[in-house]
């Protein structure tokens, strides 16, 4: 860079930041009388820009300061797009720097500063290249950043090539209220749109717009398990959760305050209702869930839930009862409302009045008088019980017991001649009874009401796809089928396929424990009996703990083991034959390592990323040589590396490891590295991952293709290692991958 001397380069950069530009010009006559003076005594960002607006010439004060910089003059108009991928907006501002092109070794930068010298190290090290500096006016540079660096670019990157197949359709009055005028709106709404269509098609039942101090994080809740899908970049991360509270009808000129909203999309031509849900988060913004409900689905018959025989038989058992409580135990998110849900729909009949008393509603009932709670009005679920008891009712729906209020109501209702269902957030059907004497229901009162408990959970089934045989020896001793067990035994763990995600399952099933208050339960109840003598009066007459339901689980092959200790945990008994038998402990020990027990070639379900200490990079060549090589070279900088011998495998390993870096070449078998990439960057999934090109192709053509398809960097063969090294660490810190 000649002999430019090296000025101090701080985040709060010194005013003039070009100070070096007033003898440059003095010297070749361009400083407007006084303008020296003003400069001393205003201190103005720059002084390029001042003496331009005091009637210099911009040519020539562009043509001097370029010569005495000893740097060529930039010509804005002419700046490849892609070069921007090399340096992250904050730097570019921080150091009034736009990129204008980039090689394999070199990058040319634009900046209105090119004596400074730590500007110079700063983005040659996060780019991986040797920088070359051009000059170029302050105002027009600046302008050209904004073109460059404007807040809607970094999601224009992400939903660019998702297409419109499935983008979610809104109703028109909404349209309008979305339409806000700036430009940032129509590449966040495409991106929350994608997003919602994308987890309809994953079988998702939320979505969490999740802010962290590096952005938003994306994530979808699949059969119960949360698994992260995008991060949005901390630029638009404020404009996505706003679009989002738009769609809702929420308040967005109120952060500090949670607020609940719904609405309705059309997801590839089906209608699909979304409850919104935000909360400010410390530090960080707000969190925006989205609950997705299908109107269609209707309600699930009763013998559609998955329960045993036994278990199907004791809760329509419960049903016949024309008076008294039952109850659906179980934390959130276990189900507890659909099988409310079933029972009514076994239930209601032409000749009875059935009302729910909900919050919300989320699925409509024909023939059932439904009501919705609000408590901003104060209209609770106590209040609106009472009300509901007036309208003459047969069976009561009510949603949730929360408080002594509405348990005392309810118990009223089903002492008066009413069926009452109703759910409550216990973590076993025996602890429902503690649960409600400390909420306030007298004993006595309980055991005359309370007709039955069903404690409930739900449990992810095995993928069909690959599901892989085990040995019943891999089960803890207590665990495994007994001698005679009333169904063929078929041992099997997850494995992970295309077809689930790699996650080894694909849907969800209930288990349920149902305890049926009579004889000596009513009585130990009545007396105040709680605990464990509670639960061994309740399995001697015959009620089967959750544990042991979902044992019955893993010995068919639905589910594995690992999901039912996951699940349910260790604190639950099993049989020993056919009937009921005394209690036996299943060891507090961590599940059996399933996958060790699978085939050699069945690679178990990789841990979730954030997990590891180290970046992961999947190498996908065909060349076995080049493959080992890169390997050798990341693995020396302490980097964990996976391979991929052809396109499709590196599809799937990208899916199941979520790395943090593709190497990725452009001839392979079965789908080349270009097929590799559209398909990467047309998942929502895949666009989040960067992607190195490794090939021997040195065809400008074809590199700039990758950089427009989304590809981070683009590397010829034959690779040096050091260069290599360099150019991975650059993408990985753009990408904040330590």
């Amino acid at each position: 860079m000649g002999n430019r001397r090296a000025t101090s380069s701080v985040s709060a950069p010194t005013f003039p930041r070009d100070e070096w530009a007033i003898a440059v010009l003095e010297r070749a006559a361009l400083l407007p009388p006084g303008v020296k003076d003003t400069i001393r005594r205003e201190l103005p960002e720059w002084v390029a820009s001042t003496v331009i607006q005091r009637g210099a010439d911009g040519t020539a004060v562009a043509a001097a300061l370029a010569k005495a910089a000893h740097v060529p003059l930039a010509s804005l108009d002419q700046v490849d797009s892609g070069a921007a991928h090399f340096v992250p907006e904050n730097l570019a501002r921080q150091y009034a720097a736009v990129p204008v092109s980039a090689t394999n070794r070199g990058i040319r930068i634009a900046t209105a500063n090119p004596m400074d010298l730590d500007a110079e190290q700063a983005l040659g090290f996060v780019a991986g290249r040797q920088v070359e500096f051009v000059y170029a006016l302050p105002d027009p540079l600046m302008r050209r950043l904004e073109e460059i660096y404007r807040p809607e670019r970094s999601i224009e990157r992400l939903v660019s090539g998702l297409g419109t197949t499935g983008i979610v359709e809104t109703a028109a009055e909404e349209i309008k209220v979305y339409d806000t005028g700036t430009a940032v709106e129509a590449p966040v709404a495409k991106l929350v749109d994608a997003t919602i269509s994308d987890a309809v098609r994953e079988r998702a039942s939320d979505v969490h717009f999740e802010p962290f101090d590096q952005g938003l994080l994306i994530r979808y809740r699949v059969d119960g398990v949360l698994r992260e899908v995008m991060r949005v970049p901390r630029s638009a991360a404020g404009a996505v959760i706003r679009r989002m509270k738009v769609v809702a009808k929420l308040d967005v000129s109120d952060p500090l305050h949670p607020h609940d909203g719904r609405t309705s999309a059309r997801v590839d031509g089906k209608m699909w209702d979304l409850r919104v849900s935000s909360i400010p988060i410390a530090r960080y913004g707000e969190k925006v869930v989205v609950r997705l409900l299908d109107p269609s689905t209707g309600i699930a018959p009763l013998n559609g839930l998955g329960l045993w025989p036994d278990e199907l038989a004791a809760f329509e058992k419960l049903l016949k009862n024309r008076e008294g409580v039952v109850l659906v135990t179980g934390p959130t998110g276990s189900g507890k409302t659909t099988t409310l849900y079933s029972a009514l729909d076994r239930i209601r009949s032409t000749g009875i009045n059935v009302v729910t008393v909900e919050d919300p509603v989320e699925y409509h009932i024909a023939g059932v008088n439904q009501i919705q709670v609000n408590e901003k009005q104060g209209f609770t679920f106590a209040t609106a019980l009472r009300s509901v008891l007036r309208q003459d009712p047969d069976v009561v729906l009510l949603g949730e017991i929360r408080d002594e209020e509405t348990a005392r109501t309810a118990w009223q209702a089903g002492l008066s001649g009413h069926f009452v269902l109703s759910t409550l957030h216990t973590n076993d059907a025996v602890g429902c009874i503690a649960r409600l004497v400390d909420i306030g229901i007298e004993p006595y009162k309980m055991a005359s009401a309370l007709k039955g408990v069903l404690g409930q959970r739900l449990l992810r089934r095995l993928c069909p796809s690959c599901a892989t045989p085990v040995a019943a020896d891999t089960l803890p001793e207590s665990a495994r089928p007994p001698v005679g067990f009333e169904r063929p035994v078929k041992l099997l763990t997850a494995r992970g396929c295309s077809q689930c995600a790699f996650t080894g399952y694909r849907g969800r099933m209930a288990i349920e424990e149902i305890l049926t208050v009579d004889g000596d339960v009513a009585e130990l109840i009545a007396r105040g009996t709680l605990g464990e003598p509670l639960a061994v009066a309740a399995r001697n007459a015959g009620m089967r703990p959750l544990f042991e339901a979902g044992l019955r689980r893993v010995w068919v092959g639905e589910t594995s083991y690992d999901e039912l200790f996951r699940v349910v945990g260790e604190t639950s008994v099993r049989p020993s034959g056919e009937g009921a038998a005394p209690a036996v402990a299943v060891p507090a020990a961590a599940p059996p390592a399933a996958a060790a027990a699978a085939p050699a070639e069945a690679e178990p379900v990789a841990a979730p990323l954030e997990a590891a200490s180290h970046p992961l990079v999947l190498v996908a060549d065909d060349d076995p040589a080049m493959r080992a090589l890169v390997t050798s070279i990341l693995t020396a900088q302490g980097w964990r590396v996976a391979e991929a011998p052809d396109g499709i495998v590196a599809l799937d390993e990208a899916q199941r490891l979520r790395p943090d870096l593709i190497l990725l070449d452009m001839d392979m078998p079965r789908l080349d590295g270009l097929g590799v990439l559209e398909t990467l960057r047309r998942r929502l999934i895949g666009r989040a991952v960067p992607v190195i090109v490794v090939t021997a192709h040195d065809d400008p053509a074809i590199e700039t293709r990758c950089i427009e398809m989304g590809a981070e960097d683009y590397i010829t063969k034959p690779i040096q290692p050091a260069s290599l090294v360099a150019r991975t660490r650059a993408v990985l810190r753009r990408v904040g991958t330590p």
